[in-house]
């Protein structure tokens, strides 16, 4: 996106211009959502309303995309016009449709603005013109879209291939999967896991509410905290390294492990630390070793170890976990996977993943995943457990890689995951995985399994 030093100027206090420029770089620059509003909430002159406003903005253009495109299309069908253009109309049609609370002039008005400052008098002429028109007609009816598959492609705003994969993953029930993929059209939340037991949990969400922060209990993990408004990263326990940011769903890995405090871990892929924290939280003497492929990446996990006075129980390492050896040649008593993955669970706080992953994607990383479970049986001790995990929703990432490790590999077995591990019923499968849906308690989607090891005959 070319912008004029003009606009730059004069809109710098522009809560619209600010969300247009981080939606660009997502729709057409390959940026992530959560990192680019994170990266301009820390160095924002706007006012806290527009704070709000700009990530309301920016979440709900990109998780509306082709709603807002089908919308769109009697109007600007046939006409020549620019990225970043494309993207102001998608912002505005955003709020005429769903920002009941803004004035229609006001959308436009801004529009035009926009378009006069970083482009030119006849440009602001001619959005002025199109957003008119949009709101004068009738908008089209999802009902007119023949293809029960595009249509709700449509009206969800998710690639066709992952309508079908969650259709046929839930015997192709309708309602179930438009509950889950509506689900994924809300405005995300803030989850932490504090950094201590889950008795201390209500002491500091007294403490958070003092401070001003809008807090409560996670219903999934005794660890968690969900925050409604406020940065946690502000608080005194994040000071204090009390206090980490991490999905929900994320918090009920290291648990399924069972550590009792003694044991030798690895977590194979360990960035952005949050697994890697928790399992250090919960070692007394024992000791954690972990990997990632990413030295930023990883040096983020260190921060955050260090942070949270856990230093002294990880080593971390820059290491292709397909590769790495030991120096000592020793083996490990547990080892955590949390596998690369198509991140389809994702879908609510990265929306952006609904339009760029495909199925040669998911096909390509079962590869390096099972590659990865390969390796790894070899660093695990005899009776060891092997947690292996994805934030996918995908059948072939999860319970298909399981099924073809297995299989290959008979010396392993699942060990079911039940009620006496603390986790919700409605989460545990007839196989004794654990599947997060994203609309059961509004978190990321995950799979986790966990394996154990008998010695080879």
């Amino acid at each position: 996106m070319k912008i004029k030093n003009r606009a730059e100027k004069e809109l710098a206090k522009n809560v619209r211009w600010q969300a247009l420029k981080i939606i660009y770089q997502i729709e057409y620059e390959s940026g992530y959502s959560n990192q680019l509003i994170n990266q301009f909430l820390n160095q924002s002159i706007l006012n806290e309303a527009d704070n709000r406003l700009l990530v309301q903005l920016v979440y709900g253009v990109v998780q509306n995309r082709y709603t807002i495109d089908f919308y769109l299309q009697a109007v600007i069908e046939g006409k020549k016009i620019e990225p970043w253009l494309l993207s102001l109309l998608r912002l505005s049609v955003y709020q005429l449709v769903y920002l009941n609370r803004i004035p229609a002039f006001a959308v436009v008005n801004e529009a035009v603005k926009i378009a006069k400052a970083n482009g030119h008098q006849s440009l602001g002429n001619f959005v002025n013109a199109l957003l008119r028109n949009f709101q004068r007609m009738e908008k089209p009816n999802f009902d007119q879209i023949q293809d029960p598959i595009e249509r709700l492609s449509i009206k969800y705003s998710v690639q066709k291939w992952i309508v079908e994969d969650l259709l046929e993953q839930f015997e192709a029930s309708v309602p179930r999967v438009e509950k889950l993929l509506s689900s994924l059209l809300e405005e995300p939340f803030v989850s932490a896991r504090i950094n201590s037991h889950p008795e201390k949990r209500e002491e500091f969400i007294k403490q958070l509410a003092a401070e001003g922060f809008d807090v409560d209990i996670s219903p999934l993990s005794p660890y968690g905290i969900r925050c409604y408004s406020g940065n946690l990263v502000h608080s005194i326990l994040f000071a204090q390294g009390l206090l980490t940011i991490q999905d929900e769903s994320s918090m009920l890995v290291a648990p399924v492990g069972n550590i009792q405090g003694d044991e030798t871990i690895l977590d194979a892929c360990a960035a952005p630390g949050g697994k890697a924290t928790h399992i250090a939280q919960l070692l007394t003497d024992g000791h954690l070793t972990a990997l990632d492929l990413s030295k930023a990446k990883l040096q983020k996990a260190k921060d955050h170890a260090e942070r949270m006075n856990l230093s002294e129980k990880i080593d971390f390492h820059v290491a292709d976990a397909t590769l790495f050896q030991p120096n000592t040649n020793q083996l490990y008593d547990m080892i955590y996977l949390d596998a690369p993955c198509s991140g389809l669970g994702l879908m609510r706080r990265k929306p952006e993943i609904k339009y760029e992953k495909k199925p040669t994607d998911v096909s390509e990383l079962v590869s390096i995943q099972l590659e990865l479970l390969n390796h790894l049986d070899r660093l695990l001790k005899n009776d060891g457990t092997l947690v292996y995990s994805t934030c996918s929703t995908t059948r072939q990432e999860n319970e298909e890689v399981i099924a073809q490790f297995i299989a290959t590999h008979v010396h392993y077995q699942v060990e079911p995951i039940g009620m006496t591990d603390q986790i919700p019923s409605n989460l545990i499968t007839s196989e004794g995985y654990i599947r997060v849906w994203q609309d059961q308690y509004h978190t990321d989607g995950f799979f986790i399994c966990r394996l154990r090891k008998r010695e080879k005959m």
